[in-house]
């Protein structure tokens, strides 16, 4: 055989090893870096459509959108939360502004019951809610605390709400009972986010819009110290991540909640999401079991593009991983963990519902 034709084929075969061998031990760091962490259940196209959650309310069908969900282990149900007060308005039904669903069955419509009775929505009205968490029987709900975002003669006390509330059994399967703001100190929570939280809150925050650099709330979860974290859409932290306030709960009504840390959650950072794409807080809930571990929606301050994040996050080491895009059209704004290493996720604009399973 001629010696240059043997050198080459030498030479060919070593490449194709070496390659083999590169891909075997570099292919699962690369697939691990460069795939997301949750895989979907749908992907709100026609031939793989999301689950929708409706309410049937004086013989007619109200689409219910989520701003926030929790899931109760209790009969494997989930609460949510409606920021959409005035459309419920409409349809005389805002005691659907707290409603649960059972986590059961594979339909594609999920009936919704009202968590309040018509008198109770009545008596202590809740008007637009962003954020709910759960603490055993305690529910806990807050609202944006924002400043309208068009007119600002409707600036009101309504949207800083932060209110609490016990679950209890009834008839209907499921209702509550003392209603109540978490503090009497502090009824408008605005004021105490502005003057005690220990943040330092620029003139623009203060004054702006919701959907530009205002103060804009739609996060809330219990910690493993059950304390509360409260989540900000806006304004980006100074240090350029979402900013999440952990605060201590007054021991009684008449005392007002202490800062206990400020955090910060990093913005994206992996090859397979736009850059820039997810900056700040739509949604945060503790993972049970996983002390520091929670899953986070992160998206855009505005609407300029609603590409809507899932992610792990560690509040010990800061660090993000497993970011996942959401379906195109999905406006995840509610996150909750289920068993099994299942995902709740709820929608925002046209009441879907998705489950993400971890991996």
């Amino acid at each position: 055989m001629n010696i240059t034709k043997y050198t080459n084929i030498v030479f060919r075969f070593l490449f194709v090893l070496n390659t083999l061998i590169w891909l075997i031990v570099a292919g699962p760091v690369m697939a691990d870096n460069a795939q997301p962490g949750f895989s979907l259940d749908c992907e709100n196209t026609p031939e793989k459509p999301c689950r929708k959650l409706i309410a049937r309310h004086r013989d007619k069908t109200i689409k219910i959108d989520s701003s926030s969900a929790v899931w109760a282990s209790r009969d494997n149900t989930v609460i949510i939360v409606s920021d959409n007060y005035n459309d419920l308005v409409e349809h005389e039904a805002t005691h659907y502004v707290i409603a649960f669903f059972k986590m059961e069955g594979t339909e594609t419509e999920i009936l919704a019951q009202p968590l309040l009775t018509p008198q109770q929505a009545e008596d202590f009205r809740l008007f637009d809610l962003e954020g709910v968490t759960l603490d055993d029987n305690r529910l806990y709900a807050i609202g944006s605390l924002a400043l309208h975002g068009k007119d600002p003669g409707r600036d009101r006390w309504e949207r800083h709400q932060f209110v609490q509330m016990d679950l209890v059994e009834t008839d209907n399967g499921l209702g509550v009972e003392n209603l109540s703001h978490v503090t009497t100190r502090w009824p408008n929570f605005r004021d105490w986010i502005l003057s005690k939280s220990g943040y330092e809150w620029t003139g623009e925050e203060t004054r702006g819009r919701a959907e530009g650099v205002g103060i804009n709330v739609e996060a809330l979860s219990i910690t493993d110290t059950d304390n509360l974290l409260i989540g900000f859409r806006g304004p980006q932290s100074a240090e350029g991540g979402a900013l999440a306030l952990e605060i201590m709960l007054p021991r009684s009504k008449d005392e007002e909640p202490a800062l206990v840390k400020r955090h910060i959650i990093p913005p994206v950072d992996a090859p397979y999401i736009p850059k820039g794409a997810a900056k700040t807080l739509r949604a945060i809930s503790k993972i049970p079991g996983q002390p520091g571990e929670y899953y986070v929606l992160l998206g855009p301050i505005g609407y300029e593009k609603e590409t809507i994040i899932l992610a792990h996050w560690n509040s010990e080491t800061r660090q993000l991983t497993k970011a996942t895009e959401l379906p195109n059209g999905f406006v995840g704004e509610g996150v909750s963990p289920l068993p099994d290493n299942r995902v709740l996720i709820v929608d925002d604009l046209k009441g879907m519902i998705l489950i993400a399973t971890e991996h």
